[in-house]
C-alpha cells in the first residue's frame, strides 16, 4: 500500500497538532519549522494512547518542503498566516485555516469545519481517514458543538481528560464517540499483524497487543485498578479475534465469541503511563470453546504483572445459544493451538482460590 504524505506549512501549536494527527494516520509529514518537531514529540504520547495506524512513527516527520517532496504529497495543510508554496503539487488537496478549521488540540479533537474549498468532498474523505469528521460551517450548531467546542470546554486543555471523555463516549454510538469507534475499527482492521492464512507460521506465544496504563485505569492507591487488568486483557482478546478472522464481517453474520469464565491473578503493580505488553497463549480448542491465557508484562522490564485465564464460547448471537466455530476461524485456532502446544503451561493456569489450611 502506498504511504500517503502531507506538508504542514506554518508554525506553533496548530501546525504541531495537524502534523501529529497526520503522523498518527501513518502519513509521511513534512513541516517547514524545526520548532514544530519538538511540539509534535510532546503530543505524540497522547496520539499513541488514542490510537495510531500501523507504520505510524515520529520517524516519518521531516523538516523542509522542497519542490521534490511537494510534488508527491496528498495534502498541503496551511495554518495561521503562513503563505502557500509558490509551486503547488498537481492533484494535491489544499486546505487552510480559512477553508478547513480544526479545533485544538487538533491531534485529539475530531471536528474540522470546511468552507469555501472546491474539493470539499475529497477533503472530507481524507479527514475521515485520519479520525476526523468534516462538517460544513452551515451544519447545525449542536452537531458541530458536540464534536468540537464542547469537548474542548469539558477537557479544559488537558489531554488525559479529553481522551477519557472520548473513550467514555465511544459506546454511545453518538457524536465524537461514534467517530472514535469508526476510526478505531479502521485502525484495527489495518493492524500490523495480518489475519492468519493457511500455511502461516504462528508466533508462540502471540504478541498482538501493547498499550500503556491510562489515567482512568488508576485508582486511589495510585496504581492500576483490578478491573483495568481485565480491560487490557479484553483488548488483547479483540486483537486475537481479528487475527483469527473474527472481524466486523464475521460478527455481521451473527457469530462471535463470548467469555464465560475468567480468572485474573495480580502479581505486580502498574503505575500511570507505564507500558504494558500482552502475550496470548491458546491452551485448548474444541468445536465451540477456546481456553486461553493472557500474560500481562511490563513493557520495558518484561516482568509478569498479571495473568488472565479465560474460557470463551462461540455463539450464534440472534439465536442466543452456543454454535460451532465457523471453518476458517476454526482452522486458524487449530493452527495456533498446534503451535502453542510446545509452550509450557503457565503456573497460574488452573489455580483455585481458597483459604490456606490453618497452621498447627
Amino acid at each position: 500500500m502506498r504511504v500517503r504524505s502531507a506538508a504542514v506549512i506554518g508554525t506553533g501549536p496548530r501546525a504541531a497538532g495537524w502534523a501529529t494527527r497526520l503522523l498518527a494516520a501513518a502519513f509521511v509529514v513534512s513541516v517547514d519549522d524545526a520548532a514544530v518537531v519538538a511540539e509534535v514529540r510532546d503530543r505524540w504520547p497522547s496520539a499513541e494512547r488514542l490510537g495510531v495506524f500501523p507504520g505510524a512513527s515520529l520517524d516519518r516527520l521531516v523538516i523542509g518542503h522542497g519542490d521534490a517532496h511537494l510534488a508527491t504529497v496528498d495534502l498541503v495543510q496551511v495554518v495561521g498566516d503562513a503563505a502557500l508554496p509558490a509551486h503547488l503539487p498537481d492533484g494535491a488537496l489544499i486546505a487552510t485555516d480559512a477553508t478547513a478549521h480544526a479545533f485544538e488540540p487538533i491531534h485529539l479533537v475530531p471536528l474540522v469545519e470546511i468552507a469555501g474549498a472546491s474539493h470539499n468532498d475529497e477533503l472530507a474523505t481524507l479527514y475521515a481517514s485520519i479520525g476526523m469528521v468534516a462538517l460544513d460551517r452551515g451544519a447545525p450548531s449542536e452537531q458541530r458543538r458536540v464534536l468540537g467546542p464542547a469537548l474542548v470546554e469539558l477537557a479544559a486543555g488537558d489531554d488525559d481528560t479529553l481522551i477519557a471523555i472520548l473513550r467514555a463516549l465511544r459506546s454511545t454510538g453518538r457524536g465524537a464517540g461514534a467517530v472514535l469507534a469508526e476510526h478505531e475499527a479502521a485502525r484495527l482492521a489495518a493492524a500490523a499483524t495480518a489475519p492468519w492464512q493457511p500455511g502461516d507460521q504462528v508466533a508462540a506465544p502471540l504478541a498482538l497487543y501493547r498499550t500503556q496504563v491510562e489515567p482512568e485505569w488508576v485508582d486511589y492507591n495510585g496504581h492500576m485498578t483490578e478491573a483495568a487488568y481485565l480491560i487490557a486483557a479484553g483488548w488483547a482478546s479483540d486483537a486475537l479475534f481479528r487475527y483469527i478472522g473474527d472481524d466486523e464481517t464475521y460478527r455481521a453474520n451473527d457469530h462471535s465469541f463470548y467469555t464465560v469464565e475468567t480468572h485474573v491473578l495480580y502479581l505486580a503493580e502498574m503505575s500511570l503511563h507505564e507500558p504494558l505488553a500482552i502475550d496470548t497463549q491458546i491452551l485448548g480448542v474444541d468445536a465451540k470453546r477456546v481456553h486461553l491465557v493472557h500474560l500481562l508484562r511490563h513493557g520495558t522490564t518484561d516482568a509478569l504483572v498479571a495473568t488472565c485465564e479465560q474460557m470463551l464460547v462461540h455463539v450464534h448471537m440472534s439465536a442466543g445459544r452456543s454454535a460451532a466455530i465457523l471453518p476458517d476461524v476454526a482452522a486458524a485456532l487449530s493452527a495456533i493451538h498446534t503451535a502453542h502446544a510446545r509452550l509450557p503451561v503457565p503456573d497460574q493456569v488452573g489455580s483455585v482460590m481458597r483459604m490456606p489450611p490453618p497452621r498447627t
